[in-house]
């Protein structure tokens, strides 16, 4: 118990630290979805910066989810959420990180359509035609 405490209270520390967007009171974090996706958000940077830089893809995806869904719970816990603190936690990790694009990525994916750049023309010629 004593290191889950330890760790929180470094990375929380050190998201403080780094001048983010991440409030200081903790009440705020929980009034709306989106404040709580802030949170998880710089906290996902503040991860992907520090502790694990290989971080990418869905894997940041999985992470924000379970940020949000872990923060959720305590926002539970301390008597700011409800008894619907599991989808609020859902909600805010998939708007941290982008996650309705990705899930609709992948859906369009799986679906067989043709991929975004399937005109034939190089990558850098489709960039170079937006400079």
């Amino acid at each position: 118990m004593r290191s889950i405490l330890a760790a929180l209270v470094l990375v929380f520390g050190l998201a403080l630290a780094q001048n983010t967007s991440i409030p200081t009171n903790l009440a705020d974090w929980f009034v709306s979805q989106a404040s709580l996706a802030a949170v998880v958000a710089a906290l996902v940077a503040l991860v992907r910066k520090h502790v694990w830089k290989s971080l990418d893809g869905v894997a940041v995806v999985a992470v924000s989810l379970a940020l949000g869904i872990v923060l959720a719970y305590l926002g539970h816990r301390l008597g700011y959420l409800g008894a619907d603190w599991f989808v609020f936690g859902l909600t805010a990790g998939l708007l941290a990180s982008g996650g309705v694009d990705a899930l609709r990525g992948i859906v369009k994916r799986g679906s067989g359509s043709a991929p975004e750049n399937a005109g034939g023309a190089p990558p850098d010629a489709e960039r170079s035609r937006l400079r």
